[in-house]
């Protein structure tokens, strides 16, 4: 009798695992942002023109010969954005004479909020470098499909979150997608990530434009 209360328990247990795993994937898809080999075969990335924190129009294709490092997130994210920023920033300012092959792009995912105000004030926690771009709900939702950004609103309180994807995007000197990184890699890891970039792509000869 023990014996078949275990297997009954057993396959209670299995039940359970396997409802909580369906009902979070539904939730939040666990794979949105692909990796190379797979991106190279799919629609992935591209170009865009949102709004920059000077209420100014802004496209990727403006930068140009810079290796871009992107990031999709919020301003009133209370620690994953802020700490993501903060590792691109101080990878960048560590790269010393070859800070200016880079260009950090902000993204938000709450156009509602993120004004370009409040973009701008933001954005003197960071690398001044940073370029802040917002946007309508419909220009962000087709960059967001673009580099396959999972973004969801949470309700908190009287408020709301977003749940978002919280990858690094880096894309190359034609605004190509090249890889995606963790956005808690600590900085000296990202800044050989960064310097890495530099050293392919100088011996491939792709770095004088």
């Amino acid at each position: 009798m023990t014996k078949i209360r275990w297997i009954i328990y057993g396959i209670s247990l299995c039940a359970l695992c396997a409802y909580i795993v369906v009902t979070q994937y539904r939730a939040k898809p666990l794979v949105y942002v692909m990796d190379k080999p797979t991106v190279e075969t799919e629609a992935f990335g591209g170009e865009f023109t949102l709004t920059n924190a000077d209420g100014k129009p802004f496209s990727l294709h403006q930068l140009r010969g810079k290796f871009i490092v992107l990031y999709f997130g919020y301003t009133f994210c209370p620690d994953v954005c802020p700490l993501g920023l903060s590792n691109i920033s101080k990878a960048l300012a560590s790269l010393a004479r070859d800070r200016d092959q880079f260009v950090p792009i902000f993204i938000t995912v709450d156009p509602a909020r993120d004004t370009v105000d409040l973009l701008k004030l933001y954005a003197t926690n960071f690398d001044p470098a940073f370029v802040m771009l917002t946007g309508t709900d419909k220009a962000i939702n087709a960059v967001k499909d673009k580099y396959h950004v999972y973004a969801k609103s949470v309700a908190h309180g009287n408020a709301y979150l977003v749940d978002h994807s919280t990858y690094v995007y880096l894309l190359d000197r034609d605004g190509k997608f090249i890889k995606h990184i963790p956005h808690d890699m600590v900085p000296r890891e990202m800044k050989r990530v960064f310097i890495d970039l530099l050293t392919k792509r100088a011996k491939a000869g792709t770095h004088s434009r």
